[in-house]
């Protein structure tokens, strides 16, 4: 099968040929008919996210499956319309027993795939830019029929990302007023929450006029370009002193920073994007006394996939507005250029 492998942090990914994939008794095999190009992979691509060399980045699948492993039999068979919609898990930690796999403190890896002369080549989180996939069955999720294959793909990382976020995280009620910092697919989506589940107003941040456009479409009802104005200073004079619930959509500390102090007292402050393992200052210690809550996002839990599902099969959210390109399995590296100069909204690569 071919997949774009990864040797070295910054340097193009290379299509080659590598061994199918074994599966196990409890696994699915899965024939990759879309891979979403997600900002993780980006930071795994530019060594931001540590990983093991040669390694297959790509986690946001949909596809078809094509065996299943003898105890996997019970849940899913041949031809099955699916997406990954979970990591690895242990199983047997305090947070799997209690429904927040997300958080698994004992995580294993993913099983190294190999070359034609024998050689590993290791998996970063999914490893789905590939022709194949084999994971456990517990990570699979059937689709619906009236769900797109295509378009089924993004849901596995950062629409259900967005969506734990606004609906665990930061516990929104109606009514409530949000900032969005970041109107890339995470933004976008936590917009599309937020105005499903009745928050009001609907701030959206970046710097890209074109970004907040899609932003207003997605249902923000005010935005803010930070390249010309404040955003702290403007929100809290949209809002009267800050909003009620503020989210982080990129992963940069300056950001994380800024919805802190745009938050109101009493409010919570959302950061979805991964901040890595660098330092973090927060600017201003006023939030102790405002009890401003921080709170972070880790992926998801299964029952947000299964909800999830289920909004995008009663249209109650947009996906197919969200994928702005789609590259073929040669134009990896394209995909990922594009994403690092802000050009897409979220980009798929094909595999089929």
């Amino acid at each position: 099968m071919k997949a774009a492998v990864l040797y070295e942090a910054g340097q193009p990914l290379v299509v080659e040929e590598l061994e199918m994939p074994s599966v196990g008794d409890e696994d699915v095999l899965i024939k990759v008919f879309a891979c979403g190009v997600c900002h993780t992979d980006l930071k795994v691509f530019e060594g931001r996210n540590h990983f093991q060399s040669p390694t297959i980045m790509g986690h946001e699948v949909s596809g078809t499956i094509e065996r299943v492993g003898a105890r996997s039999r019970d849940y899913f068979k041949e031809g099955d319309r699916v997406i990954i919609g979970m990591r690895y898990k242990c199983g047997q930690c305090l947070y799997c027993l209690t429904a927040r796999e997300n958080l698994c403190a004992n995580r294993p890896a993913p099983p190294a795939l190999q070359r034609k002369d024998g050689k590993p080549v290791y998996r970063w989180n999914v490893g789905g830019f590939a022709e194949y996939v084999s994971v456990p069955y517990y990570m699979a999720f059937r689709l619906p029929g009236e769900i797109d294959l295509e378009e089924a793909s993004v849901i596995g990382c950062r629409v259900t990302t967005a969506y734990n976020a606004i609906k665990h995280a930061a516990h929104l009620e109606p009514g409530d007023s949000a900032l969005v910092i970041g109107c890339g697919g995470i933004g976008l989506n936590a917009i599309q929450f937020l105005k499903s589940f009745g928050a009001y107003p609907i701030i959206a941040v970046d710097i890209i006029d074109k970004k907040l456009a899609e932003a207003r479409r997605f249902g923000a009802t005010h935005v803010i370009n930070a390249g010309s104005e404040d955003p702290v200073q403007t929100v809290k004079r949209l809002t009267n002193g800050g909003v009620d619930k503020a989210f982080e959509a990129i992963g940069n500390p300056k950001t994380a920073d800024q919805i802190i102090q745009a938050t109101r007292p009493g409010g919570t402050a959302t950061i979805i994007g991964g901040l890595g393992s660098g330092p973090f200052t927060i600017s201003s210690g006023r939030f102790v006394t405002s009890e401003v809550t921080i709170k972070g996002v880790s992926s998801r839990r299964a029952a947000d996939v299964i909800e999830v599902l289920q909004m995008v099969k009663d249209n109650r959210i947009d996906l197919k507005s969200l994928i702005t390109k789609r590259y073929g399995k040669g134009e990896i590296n394209e995909a990922l250029a594009d994403l690092e100069k802000g050009q897409l909204l979220m980009g798929i690569s094909l595999w089929s």
